[in-house]
């Protein structure tokens, strides 16, 4: 059986020609169909967006027009900016240097919704442009703006080493990024 025979075998379309074509088949742990195909794993959605609408870009996601996780209509299927296109759009590039979040926050911090759940926007960057995150580890902004996203002023370290580097920080008076500052409370970049 082709995919789309096998996608298809899978659906049940809802009445009238708008209406959901229903996954009835696997679903992940985060609700979206699954289908496998020669030999992965693969969300209903997004296959049954290339076959009917073409490739999908990389980096993209698939989304629904409906909200209905389950549904495969292609009429219904969109593709969205992968995460870096979301997060660069919603920034402010500063001259020092800072790229200042212009999204939503809490408290403190920048936040982005990434599949059902929030992050915050530091850590997000650090991962996406550095690597990832160490478990146990924080990520301290070195240039003091929460907001900031800006790679070159995100550090990761344990919970001991950003308490260091805020007390060095207030006693020498910094107001912002320094590489020197960043080595001394850090030792050399990860």
């Amino acid at each position: 059986m082709t995919p789309r025979q096998r996608l298809l075998r899978r659906i049940v379309k809802q009445d009238g020609p708008d209406g959901c074509w229903l996954w009835t088949g696997c679903r992940s742990a985060n609700g979206y169909g699954s289908i496998g195909v020669a030999n992965k794993t693969l969300y209903a959605h997004r296959l049954a967006h290339e076959l009917w609408l073409g490739p999908i870009p990389k980096g993209r996601w698939v989304l629904h027009r409906c909200g209905n996780r389950n549904c495969c209509n292609p009429s219904h299927l969109y593709t969205t900016a992968g995460l870096e296109q979301r997060l660069m759009r919603k920034i402010v590039k500063q001259e020092n240097g800072c790229w200042i979040w212009q999204g939503q926050t809490n408290k403190h911090y920048g936040q982005i919704k990434i599949s059902g759940h929030m992050h915050t926007t530091h850590r997000v960057a650090y991962e996406l442009w550095i690597e990832p995150v160490p478990k146990g580890f924080l990520v301290l902004h070195l240039c003091n703006n929460a907001l900031c996203i800006n790679p070159a002023h995100l550090v990761a370290g344990t919970a001991q080493e950003c308490a260091q580097y805020k007390i060095e920080h207030r006693r020498n008076g910094n107001k912002g990024y320094a590489e020197d500052t960043k080595e001394a409370c850090f030792g050399t970049p990860y």
